[in-house]
């Protein structure tokens, strides 16, 4: 096989990885559609109203008097 040859074959190979690669993102993309057009049902116990946990809540103290 001459530099040619070997040179056409790694084209070859880089084409077919670029086409795999981009039927991936095709079907992703199709895929992230679906997900957002498919309604959620709501989670329960939702009232709306979130928080961020940032640990437990401290120790409330009588302040020092006993």
């Amino acid at each position: 096989m001459n530099d040619e040859e070997a040179e056409a074959s790694v084209i070859a190979e880089y084409e077919a990885h670029i086409a795999a690669l981009e039927r991936k993102v095709g079907q992703l993309t199709m895929e992230l559609d679906l997900v957002k057009k498919t309604p959620r049902p709501p989670i329960a116990g939702d009232s709306g109203n979130s928080s961020i946990i940032t640990g437990p809540r401290p120790v409330l103290s009588d302040g020092g008097a006993k």
